[in-house]
């Protein structure tokens, strides 16, 4: 799939804080290690709402006729650090759960499709077509505050993440 998808980040209020955006397709950046996907990661220190937000309307968005994607080019794009802390646990501050990267399944190529964009993809093409057996998760914590990190806090329950690249 060759659609661009903006990592959009967003305050507790929902208000915009900034964008990043790959310069490749969504499916060829949404990988464990990929460079895109570590500057994202390096900016999810403090919990923080994230959505990969593509151009299509989302259906939601058809009165307005604008979607998180045209409104994240109203502010100023974000700079990822290209060095920094890269947790192992991707957490979920609202739902109380997380998942770890390290037991993420990889498919018969080894590719092993990262959790953060397709957990929080809003449902505008961003999901690649790529769902093995869990197509339920795609964008289930699209808009959620989320961080990285070495640790499960107390309370925070695994979410069972079973995409695989088909």
């Amino acid at each position: 799939m060759r659609q661009i998808c903006r990592a959009v980040f967003l305050d507790a209020d929902h208000e915009l804080i900034g964008y990043l955006e790959p310069k490749v397709g969504f499916m060829k950046q949404a990988w464990i290690g990929d460079d895109f996907i570590q500057g994202v990661e390096r900016l999810l220190t403090v919990p923080t709402r994230v959505v990969w937000a593509g151009p299509q309307p989302h259906p939601q968005d058809i009165p307005t006729d604008e979607n998180l994607y045209d409104k994240a080019a109203s502010v100023a794009p974000l700079v990822a650090p290209r060095f920094g802390f890269i947790g192992r646990y991707i957490l979920n501050h609202d739902k109380r759960t997380y998942v770890d990267k390290a037991a993420v399944l990889g498919g018969d190529d080894r590719e092993r499709i990262h959790p953060l964009p397709m957990l929080t993809a809003d449902g505008t093409g961003c999901e690649g077509g790529r769902t093995g057996g869990a197509a339920a998760l795609v964008g289930a914590w699209a808009g959620d505050r989320i961080s990285l990190s070495a640790t499960v806090p107390t309370g925070f329950e695994p979410l069972k993440y079973d995409l695989v690249p088909n």
